[in-house]
């Protein structure tokens, strides 16, 4: 159990660190990114100018290829049109390098050339598939674009593998954007993302040396500072979202690393007790083979090799049992992963089966190898202070790691109950969102006020914020009386009227966007935080200007989150628009207990209204929920590996119990006869268990309490670890112990004096 545990982390583990190491040129691949003061403090982001890459071709030396990149998290699904096939598709636009850079596998196409052509398009093979029946002979043919325009195919691409942190359907070319949106070739406004492929011998210190004011020496801006990081190590190391950094997976994987290990070694602490026990059955063995002439050192190999082997038939035991849990393993970590034996795999089953087995063999082989032939010959089992205090060392090493283990699930259970539990501010529920494209484009209100009169819709409105994240930002933001050093980043939410009302915030002073006002197109909501740093009082009814325009502040909203709880909430201001763009979804309420009914309405409004488009939606409620979902399995799988962890210790519990009844049991059978109880004979074998788990409780709680506020540290907004806590999992492993060594407490304490009094 505790391999067949440590090989599906050592799976899941290798999937993680596998991510973009596939590629091509893998070592020589990197990405942009730029330290930042803002707000008083450096951050860090994964977002640039999307000029970057071209100077940097032409101003620094040591670069091969660089491009830049409109990932895909910024657009909505695009149309595409192929005959009397409409498809909804995941794209970018990049640069005319890209796939010089990345080495996603050409079907048909030129790399070289790929991108060079503005009404390019290259898409996948699913994707070809899909639209064409066929991969092959379609360079050439046309695609028609969101029903507007046309591209014509210039490539076909193998899908990316499920071990790509890119994943996307087709790409057009940066330069089309670039005509279409000119703000992504500016230095004031980033967003987009640019990657380099260093020639071979190019030192990454001296490189990022040279870029480092590159932002500055053709911006003027002094804030931003560019360096370059290994594009396969962003995936661990960070995890971005429009520009800040919202967690790491490295940490988890050193945690489900540890975890392994944990299991592991407590798996052979239990052998070792197991063995030990059992060592009063084997000592006549042993002192026939020393009388013989066996040295100590063959009977060592002796037990190592059957440790071994033992491991080894636990091994095959594991991989079956890895094998038949992999697909539920699968869908508690969101996982494709399969068992293949490669040379990485075997390697890794080599190296636990040696480890494991030498490790757990290897106090039992020194233990039973030095019995003395004469006394193990009388049937007299050796003992010393420091055996015994080993063996009890090895039990506390056991409960303290359970210990810890049952207080990271209980405070990783409460985290996350609390951040999936919390108000954020606004109502999430029954919130239905879908992509305003189309005809809808700029027709949004018109649309809006036929949801409104639809039976099961509440509300209804528009916006480009998705609620989950930062989606828009600025520093352009001023007002009378702000400090000229100052500089602070608000998000902004462009939004239709009864955006506020729909999604049910707050508003603490003034008033919400009203159809009554006619002027309401040129204010501006702010939240509390805004407020506060702005040091406004009495704001409503005062002007700002936001990147040139000037607004009026006409209500105050209550603080709400629109990123995860490990963000603090950021100021905020809220524009009313007429209408949207390529960016703005359709929102609506939808009645509790009508989703399916309401659903088949918009369904036929939006196709009767939207000919040609898809409709493909979904909840606000289950975009909220992925924020947290690394959370959330990560209390789900320490949930049942501690179990697991706790199991096995239970079974060393239980080892050692009956090893200490087995050497005492004579000392049993003389208090049995002068008259002790089965009562105080159950209970004197149980106390020095009990005081075992005390010392291992003792010791488990600080180290948890640390390590468990470091993790916490990472939400702006966490639980506090309170007492209960402690006493909980310092309760349930006192039980646990008291519930394992009591069946041989027990048995001991009845068991008949005149058997083990009959040799004396």
């Amino acid at each position: 159990m505790g391999i067949a545990c440590t090989l599906l982390i050592y799976l899941w583990v290798h999937d993680e660190m596998s991510f973009d190491k596939f590629l091509d040129n893998n070592s020589r691949i990197y990405q942009v990114m730029e330290y930042r003061k803002m707000d008083g403090e450096a951050k860090l982001s994964d977002e640039s100018s999307g000029l970057i890459s071209e100077l940097m071709v032409a101003q620094v030396p040591g670069i091969e290829y660089a491009s830049p990149l409109a990932p895909p998290d910024w657009f909505q699904k695009f149309t595409l049109s192929a005959g009397d096939k409409n498809i909804k598709a995941s794209g970018q636009y990049a640069g005319k390098d890209y796939f010089n850079i990345f080495s996603f596998p050409i079907i048909e196409g030129d790399k070289n050339r790929l991108l060079t052509d503005k009404n390019s398009i290259v898409i996948s093979d699913a994707l070809a598939k899909r639209l064409f029946n066929t991969t092959q002979n379609i360079i050439g043919k046309a695609i028609q674009f969101q029903h507007d325009k046309d591209y014509f195919v210039s490539g076909v691409f193998e899908n990316p593998p499920s071990h790509s942190s890119q994943q996307f359907d087709f790409v057009l070319s940066f330069e089309k954007l670039f005509e279409e949106q000119g703000w992504v070739k500016t230095w004031n406004n980033t967003g987009p993302h640019n990657f380099v492929l260093l020639k071979k011998g190019t030192d990454i210190n001296d490189f990022n040396k040279k870029i480092a004011g590159i932002v500055e020496k053709n911006s003027g801006d002094t804030n931003r500072r560019a360096f370059a990081l290994k594009f396969s190590d962003t995936y661990l190391l960070n995890t971005f979202s429009h520009g800040s950094r919202v967690g790491g997976r490295l940490e988890y994987i050193k945690l489900f690393s540890l975890i392994a290990i944990f299991i592991l070694v407590i798996a052979c602490i239990n052998f070792m007790n197991l063995s030990t026990a059992k060592a009063s059955r084997r000592m006549k063995e042993v002192g026939i083979k020393k009388v013989v002439g066996a040295g100590r050192g063959h009977l060592i190999f002796q037990f190592l090799t059957e440790s071994v082997l033992l491991t080894l038939f636990s091994m095959l035991l594991a991989i079956l049992f890895s094998w038949l849990l992999l697909p539920q393993f699968n869908y508690l970590t969101g996982k494709q992963i399969t068992l293949n034996f490669d040379a990485p795999i075997i390697i890794a089953l080599l190296f636990i089966t040696v480890f494991t087995g030498l490790l757990s063999g290897s106090y039992p082989a020194l233990y039973l190898s030095k019995f003395n032939p004469l006394a193990v010959l009388k049937g007299k089992l050796p003992s010393s202070i420091g055996e015994v205090i080993s063996r009890k060392g090895l039990v506390i090493f056991q409960f303290t790691l359970s210990v810890i283990l049952i207080i990271s699930v209980l405070v990783i259970y409460k985290q996350v109950r609390y951040i999936q539990l919390k108000d954020p501010g606004y109502n999430k529920d029954n919130i239905v969102r879908f992509d305003s494209e189309g005809k809808l484009l700029g027709h949004e209100e018109n649309f809006v006020a036929g949801l409104k009169n639809m039976p099961g819709i509440v509300n209804a409105s528009f916006t480009a914020h998705n609620m989950v994240g930062r989606n828009y930002g600025t520093n352009g933001v001023n007002w009378e009386g702000k400090n000229p050093n100052e500089d602070i980043y608000f998000e902004g939410i462009f939004a239709g009227l009864d955006f506020i009302e729909t999604m049910g915030i707050q508003i603490s002073k003034g008033r919400s966007f009203s159809k009554n006002f006619g002027t309401d197109y040129s204010n501006v909501v702010l939240n509390e935080t805004a407020v506060k740093v702005m040091h406004l009082k009495d704001a409503v009814g005062k002007s700002i200007d936001i990147n040139g325009q000037k607004k009026q502040i006409i209500g105050i909203a209550r603080d709400f989150h629109f990123e995860s709880l490990h963000e603090p909430v950021k100021p905020l201001f809220i524009t009313c628009q007429q209408g949207g763009g390529s960016w703005f979804k359709i929102i609506a309420r939808i009645k509790g207990g009508h989703q399916k009914e309401a659903i088949d309405r918009i369904r036929n409004y939006y196709e009767s209204s939207n000919a040609g488009f898809p409709f493909s939606y979904n909840f606000l409620d289950e975009a909220y929920q992925k924020q947290y979902e690394t959370e959330t399995r990560i209390a789900v799988l320490s949930k049942y590996f501690s179990a697991l962890a706790i199991f096995i210790s239970c079974l060393g519990l239980f080892g050692l119990a009956a090893f200490t009844a087995q050497k005492r049991q004579k000392e049993i059978g003389i208090r049995k006869v002068v008259g002790a109880s089965v009562k105080s004979v159950a209970f004197m074998l149980s106390k020095d268990f009990l005081q075992l788990t005390v010392i291992a409780v003792l010791i488990a709680f600080p180290l948890s309490w640390w390590a468990l506020n470091q993790w916490l540290k990472t939400f702006a907004y966490r639980i506090h670890i309170g007492p209960a806590v402690f006493l909980l999992a310092g309760a349930s492993v006192m039980l646990i112990t008291l519930m394992t060594v009591s069946f041989q407490a027990i048995k001991a304490a009845l068991a008949n004096p005149v058997k083990s009094l009959r040799t004396e």
